[in-house]
């Protein structure tokens, strides 16, 4: 049906997506070591580097998460995926024995100057003096918890407002001269925790507070340093239901679990449980509108995850998101292909595949499969460096007879299960096939094919245009509504002559052997964004965004929730869109489609009021 020559490669060396995360990461390593050393510098930083205003513990975490994530690790525990490269273990941040020895001005100075001995680079060419602040800002909150800072809340509010004031400036009726001012910014940066425990100690006027115990001592010391760094309010309450979407009632009693995610990290989890009429709330949540709710629950042993976020708008301390779960079927009747997608490259004596399955469920019920296996994985029978991504300890999917079959649950909708494989094909001639039977009737079938001068012909898919994508060439295949059984046959040809000079992808299914790549595709972290859209940007317009599309979900209507409210959520998802485009971190073709959506709905919403 279709031969086609792929124009002209470019010259130019493309990187593989995966490399390029961990080439980027070694370099932060390498060049940079994280954010830290493992020890601090001895002297603090003169008073004159003191802020000029409080420094954001919540704009501290968003410039934590863009630059010292690799090293340092979500957390702060030292364990981020490049630790191991440095020659000095970074230090546990999350340590209380380590944090409350931390000088806010020696975290600036090391931040600021840094530490080329321990292979720290300095950040003052990149962060202004204000940034740096908020991420030493966001240090300290690191060696604390939200638990030691609500104790410590409740122990200042008894026991210390009525010497150090309400607001921390020592104006309580009862204060004594020279009363410290803990929102003195100059002073308070130049002392740690323990500095704080030392004068605490010393102080004669705190000996009828005997009954204090040491923790309640350390968190109300915690509490007080929230007079410097401004930390997030926590007057959110989200509210939601979990509902059976195939019958419609309200399913109770089950535990929910709240995930809070934060440029593209999971910051939080928080667990609570559903009542009797399946109504849940959580409290005390961060208001900060960077951030998303995605709620989580398990039914009939199925977890399942809430498909809209939910985030709190300006002068709103709430937000609404429902849970939909679904009754168990073993019938595979209602189970289908919505779309499979290829993308090849090539190295020398080998292509490279990366092959995803989106599987649909037009059903109302999950399909849970027979004896476990819900979805028979055909590859072609010489594929080899065979990869599952989001198979975490090569559990989820087992081999079979013929192939390998998934064992996840299938939920009802378009993309209710992904698969993706990573493998190669060896060949040793001027031409080779690709081919393998579809275990399901197919509504779409994509391939790229990188531009290194090879040819495609097949019966089944035709040549549609030649696109670039993040710099890369590709010519984009399509085929539609091919049934169950039918064989797919990718005839490549022109391998002898293939250019190499560019490498567009190098080697999508083996480059990864040796290190963890498990995560860096998972079907639920990519519809949140969690999994940094870089990695799949090379992809993403032709392959990755019908499952990543979630990630830039306008908000649903939700019961009770106010055309205002909606207003505003959708206004902020055009902003956190507008971001990620501007960082570079989406391709334009999906910024355009996404955006066009989300204002269209905002122009509906504003016709209908």
């Amino acid at each position: 049906m279709n031969n086609h020559q792929s124009k002209t490669p470019q010259t130019r060396y493309q990187p593989n997506p995966v490399k390029l995360l961990l080439f980027f990461a070694l370099s932060v390593a390498v060049i940079g070591g994280g954010l830290l050393g493992s020890t601090l510098p001895a002297q603090a930083a003169p008073p004159a580097q003191a802020p000029t205003t409080n420094p954001s513990v919540s704009a501290g975490q968003s410039k934590w998460a863009e630059n010292c994530m690799p090293c340092h690790g979500a957390n702060g525990h030292g364990d981020g995926p490049t630790a191991q490269s440095l020659p000095n273990q970074p230090p546990d941040f999350a340590d209380p024995e380590n944090a409350r020895n931390y000088v806010p001005t020696e975290l600036f100075d090391t931040i600021k100057n840094g530490r080329m001995d321990k292979m720290m680079p300095p950040w003052k060419n990149r962060l202004s003096d204000s940034e740096v602040w908020e991420a030493a800002a966001y240090v300290w909150r690191l060696g604390t918890t939200q638990q030691a800072l609500e104790q410590g809340e409740t122990v200042y509010t008894e026991q210390c407002a009525a010497c150090h004031g309400a607001d921390g400036t020592g104006s309580g009726p009862n204060a004594p001269d020279g009363i410290n001012n803990f929102t003195d910014l100059t002073v308070m940066t130049g002392l740690s925790q323990a500095n704080l425990m030392e004068n605490y100690n010393a102080s004669s006027q705190h000996a009828e507070l005997s009954n204090l115990s040491e923790d309640d001592i350390w968190a109300s010391l915690d509490y007080a340093r929230t007079f410097t760094f401004a930390v997030p309010q926590r007057n959110g309450i989200l509210t939601g239901q979990v509902i059976n979407a195939g019958t419609g009632e309200p399913v109770g009693n089950i535990p929910v679990t709240l995930h809070a995610i934060q440029n593209n990290s999971e910051v939080d989890t928080i667990t609570g449980q559903a009542d009797a009429d399946g109504n849940y709330v959580f409290e005390k949540l961060p208001t900060d509108h960077s951030i998303m709710y995605v709620v989580e629950g398990s039914y009939k042993d199925v977890p399942y995850f809430s498909q809209d976020t939910g985030m709190f708008v300006p002068d709103s301390n709430e937000t609404s998101v429902n849970l939909e779960v679904f009754d168990t079927t073993t019938s595979d009747e209602a189970i289908s292909i919505t779309q499979l997608h290829y993308l090849l490259s090539f190295t020398p004596d080998t292509i490279n595949v990366m092959q995803i399955y989106v599987v649909g469920n037009n059903g109302n019920a999950t399909y849970v499969g027979q004896n476990g296996q819900t979805f028979n994985v055909a590859l072609p029978q010489n594929a080899t460096n065979i990869n599952f991504q989001n198979n975490p300890n090569n559990s989820r999917f087992v081999e079979t007879g013929d192939g390998y079959a998934d064992t996840s649950p299938i939920m009802p909708g378009k993309d209710g299960l992904t698969i993706a494989a990573l493998y190669d094909i060896p060949y040793n001639s001027d031409s080779a096939t690709i081919e393998f039977p579809l275990v399901k009737s197919a509504a779409s079938v994509d391939v790229l094919m990188t531009d290194q001068g090879a040819t495609l012909s097949s019966d089944q898919v035709d040549f549609v245009e030649n696109r670039t994508f993040q710099g890369t060439s590709f010519a984009v295949f399509n085929g539609a509504n091919l049934p169950q059984g039918e064989m797919i046959r990718l005839n490549l040809a022109g391998l002898d002559s293939l250019d190499f000079s560019s490498n567009p992808i190098e080697d999508p299914g083996s480059s990864a052997a040796g290190v963890d790549t498990t995560t860096w595709f998972d079907q639920e972290l990519a519809k949140w964004g969690i999994v940094a859209a870089t990695v799949l940007a090379v992809v993403v317009a032709g392959v990755v965004y019908p499952m990543s599309r979630q990630r830039f979900t306008g908000p649903t209507d939700q019961p009770g929730q106010d055309p205002e409210t909606r207003r505003k959520k959708l206004l902020l998802t055009l902003a956190k869109l507008d971001e990620t485009f501007e960082n570079g971190e989406l391709d334009e073709d999906v910024y355009r489609r996404a955006r066009a959506k989300y204002k269209a709905q905002l122009a509906d919403l504003l016709e209908q009021n």
